[in-house]
C-alpha cells in the first residue's frame, strides 16, 4: 500500500525541495500543523496588488506535504488568494471524485496536481495534501498562526 501511495512523482516532487527556506523579501509567514499526524509547515511570502510575488517553505512533514510545498512553490507566484482558493477547492474536489486527471485546472500549470491521484483511495491522508494550499491562503488571508 505504502509502495502505491508513494509515487516515484511525488518523491521526486519532495526531493526537489523547491521553495525550501525564507525568501529574503518574504514580510509575510504562517505556521499549520494538522494535530492528526504531525505535518507542520511554514510558508513566508511577500504581496504585490495582492498576488504572490514570492514564496518560502519550511516544512516538516510527510512526503505528500513536502511535494505540495514544493509544487506550490513553482507554481504559486502569480496568484491570488481566490484563484488559490479555486484550485485548492479543484484538487480537493479530485481526490474525492478519485478523477484528479480529468480536472479542468484553470491554468496548465496545475495539471501537475494529478501526482496525488494516489491519495485518492486513503481519505485519511487528503489534508497531507492540502495543507499547505491551507497555510498559504490563510497567510494571504492575514490570519494570524494558530
Amino acid at each position: 500500500m505504502i509502495d502505491k501511495l508513494y509515487q516515484k512523482a511525488i518523491l521526486s516532487q519532495a526531493a526537489r525541495a523547491t521553495g525550501h527556506g525564507r525568501p529574503a523579501d518574504s514580510d509575510i509567514s504562517y505556521t499549520l500543523q494538522n494535530p492528526l499526524c504531525g505535518d507542520r509547515i511554514t510558508v513566508h511570502l511577500s504581496l504585490e496588488n495582492n498576488r504572490i510575488s514570492s514564496m518560502g517553505h519550511e516544512t516538516k512533514a510527510c512526503v505528500l506535504c513536502q511535494a505540495n510545498a514544493a509544487l506550490l512553490a513553482e507554481t504559486a507566484p502569480g496568484e491570488t488568494v481566490e484563484s488559490l482558493e479555486q484550485v485548492q477547492s479543484l484538487l480537493l474536489e479530485g481526490l474525492e471524485s478519485d478523477a484528479l486527471e480529468n480536472v479542468d485546472w484553470p491554468a496548465e500549470k496545475w495539471q501537475q496536481l494529478s501526482i496525488f491521484s494516489p491519495v485518492a483511495e486513503h481519505k485519511n491522508r487528503y489534508r497531507c495534501v492540502t495543507l499547505p494550499f491551507e497555510a498559504l491562503i490563510r497567510a494571504m488571508s492575514g490570519e494570524t498562526d494558530d
